[in-house]
């Protein structure tokens, strides 16, 4: 064989007669190292997780609230019946007749949406208290029944919550409610069922509480319902009257509170039966008999 071929040369490297020879080098110091604090970049992860959180319980509130009126009302009271009704005390009877012959009259000057009905128990608590729940069930407590002066009272109160019902105000607020709920179990089991238990509890009372809108809309339907029934807007005033020593630690801002302030409502009251030139006074009527008590000693 020729030597000149079995004594080849080494081939020249072609990137090096380029000036672009290869080499080894260490990665550069900090290429894989962040200039934000890991505690920093935490805070801002848990921070947009809280408000994601908090926007979504708003959408969901806010379209709930909306949805839920939308359920019919049958349905709701047939709910009402397996849920909240009850058989009631023998001796309670002539307490509750006495109420729902009030509210049925009451009822037909608020003119109910057809399919309608409201159903009013007493219940006999010392807590001065009174509220609708969902399916037109309403319930008063002894404690708020011995402080009413006349009838006149009993029927604003009472008409303030059937207005609630026929505006579905209840069903608006229990959905809002269970949105909330449905939001606490995405967060926390734990969460959500403490709200399931706090919805569950409060099964006959909305919570969350009515918005002021709701609340104004409510004592302007008593309004007319107590003025179309006695004539005059006395027991709408008498009522709020009433329940004023309860509220004595209302401060601040009304537009920072759920409820307009009891002060404001009854302004509210007086402006609106002037405007309309209705006597904002006259003669008050007693109670029925069956919910009158003895002068406490």
């Amino acid at each position: 064989m020729n030597d000149s071929l079995s004594e080849q040369e080494p081939k020249a490297d072609p990137l090096a007669s380029k000036g672009l020879a290869l080499e080894n080098r260490l990665p550069a110091e900090g290429i894989n190292s962040s200039t934000e604090h890991p505690l920093r970049e935490l805070a801002w992860l848990l921070t947009a997780a809280v408000v994601s959180v908090v926007v979504l319980a708003v959408v969901l509130s806010w379209g709930a609230r909306w949805l839920a009126p939308q359920v019919p009302f049958s349905a709701e009271r047939a709910l009402a019946e397996r849920v909240l009704d009850r058989k009631p005390d023998p001796e309670q009877v002539p307490r509750h007749q006495a109420l729902q012959a009030l509210a049925n009259r009451l009822a037909a000057s608020l003119q109910l949406p057809e399919g309608m009905q409201v159903v009013v128990t007493f219940e006999a608590s010392p807590d001065v208290n009174a509220y609708a729940t969902f399916g037109g069930r309403i319930r008063v407590l002894e404690g708020l029944l011995r402080k009413l002066p006349s009838e006149d009272a009993l029927a604003a109160l009472l008409a303030h919550e059937i207005a609630h019902v026929k505006h579905r105000h209840v069903a608006a607020q229990m959905g809002r409610g269970l949105a909330l709920t449905l939001v606490l179990a995405a967060v926390s089991t734990d969460a959500a069922a403490a709200a399931q238990g706090v919805l569950g509890q409060a099964a006959g009372l909305v919570l969350l509480g009515y918005s002021r809108e709701q609340e104004s809309q409510a004592d302007d339907d008593a309004l007319r319902a107590v003025v179309a029934l006695y004539g005059h807007a006395g027991g709408v005033v008498s009522l709020f009257e009433t329940l004023a020593p309860a509220s004595k630690a209302e401060t601040g801002f009304e537009i920072m509170r759920s409820h307009p302030m009891t002060q404001n409502r009854i302004d509210a009251a007086l402006s609106a039966a002037r405007r309309a030139g209705w006597p904002t006074s006259g003669p008050l009527t007693a109670l029925p008999v069956a919910l009158q008590w003895p002068p406490e000693r």
